[in-house]
């Protein structure tokens, strides 16, 4: 079983990247009672309904819709999506040590940064940035056992959407085309990072991590955090050994395609919070 070290140290540090940065700004929120008005508990009355499953089903059929006819409709909602991510997710960790108005207008700087200069690098910050404080305001706001069962469920999801139905695949590939892409694009050169955003194409000299496969474990990490931080420095340990189980199962393909990369994210992340709460 080989190991691609030179793309996956790009990895470690861009994965990494999001969950130090999540982490380092759960710990200004739980540090400072002030900013406790920011974050909500919705753990205690938390439950999905039907109505919610039908606003899900509809916002994935609205996606997959769009994926089909990658015209100009297309590249408008899925690159305003991506843009309201970035600025959400980036003004949470900027009204950390910015004023309210700094934070908005560096949250804005941000987005447009990603819109004018569209290359690999500007892409990639501005994702951990925005998953960084999404990821962070998720976690604050459930409780881990909560986000294990999210976890659980998004992974069965994944397998499905991938394998069996390949919606997820069509959706991937229609964000590819609007050049909005959802994750880190990794390349397997560090000048890759240089790259214009129109030459990604997956496969090749490039990999696509999406959102949720790091955004998720963060969820998990952050929440519990609220408990204990080196619990939670060891879930993030146990979040990257998913990262490199990943990795090999897709560099060792024969025929590389593209792969479900959550579950085996989530399932270390998982098993990393029960040995916790064993020990």
């Amino acid at each position: 079983m080989k190991l691609a070290r030179s793309l996956f140290v790009k990895e470690v540090i861009l994965f990494g990247a999001v969950q130090a940065l999540g982490l380092w700004t759960a710990f200004r929120f739980l540090t400072k009672p002030e900013l406790g008005h920011l974050v909500q508990d919705v753990s205690a009355d938390f439950h999905f309904t039907l109505t919610d499953f039908f606003i899900l089903a509809v916002f994935v059929f609205l996606f997959i819709f769009l994926s089909a006819k990658k015209g100009r409709a297309s590249r408008f909602f899925f690159r305003g999506f991506l843009g309201l991510i970035i600025f959400s997710g980036a003004q949470v960790v900027f009204s950390l040590f910015l004023r309210p108005f700094a934070a908005l207008l560096a949250s804005l700087a941000l987005v447009f940064g990603m819109v004018t200069i569209p290359r690999v690098a500007v892409l990639n910050l501005a994702v951990t940035f925005g998953l960084a404080g999404i990821g962070t305001v998720l976690g604050l706001s459930l409780k881990p056992t909560i986000v294990v069962w999210i976890l659980a469920l998004l992974s069965i999801y994944d397998i499905i959407a991938v394998y069996w139905t390949k919606h997820m695949v069509k959706m991937a590939e229609g964000m590819i085309a609007s050049r909005a892409i959802f994750g880190f694009i990794i390349p397997n050169k560090f000048s890759g990072f240089k790259e214009k955003i129109s030459t990604v194409q997956p496969g090749g000299d490039f990999m696509i991590l999406g959102s949720g496969d790091i955004a998720l474990p963060l969820v998990l990490i952050v929440s519990v955090a609220r408990l204990s931080f080196i619990q939670a420095f060891i879930v993030a340990g146990f979040s990257i050994l998913g990262l490199l189980a990943t990795h090999l199962i897709f560099v060792n393909q024969k025929v590389r395609r593209p792969m479900a990369a959550l579950p085996p994210i989530a399932a270390l992340s998982i098993i990393g919070y029960l040995i916790v709460n064993i020990f």
